[in-house]
């Protein structure tokens, strides 16, 4: 495996990780609606395994695609007029990453392998 498909990997990892813990925010005040913050945990969950099983199986797409929902789901903060301000820049800076996170699986999926 290349190192930038491992890059890619390992920033899609933190990413579902920081998915699964965003359920937490359910129970916070101000916390995101339970139904995205679960989704959004789900979504963690399926990106984990999938990069886990990416070298036997070839499950990138599914590390991609998921990534690819985590991100449409956390859209919802920039029109929630109770969102905290924080929130949006933190969503800003997951999304930035999701797309690096992307960028990075694509093209370390096309490299060529070593030999």
């Amino acid at each position: 495996m290349n190192p930038t498909l491992k890059w890619g990997l390992a920033l899609a990892i933190l990413l579902g990780l920081l998915d699964i813990a965003g359920v937490a925010g359910v129970w916070a005040d101000e916390g995101p609606p339970a139904a995205l913050a679960i989704g959004g945990g789900v979504v963690g969950v399926v990106t984990i395994v999938a990069a886990a099983l990416a070298r036997r199986r070839g499950a990138i797409p599914t590390v991609i695609g998921s990534r690819v929902v985590s991100a449409l789901l956390s859209l919802p903060v920039y029109w929630a007029d109770n969102a905290p301000d924080w929130s949006k820049i933190v969503i800003g800076i997951a999304i930035a990453a999701t797309v690096a996170a992307i960028a990075l699986l694509t093209v370390g999926r096309r490299a060529p392998h070593p030999a």
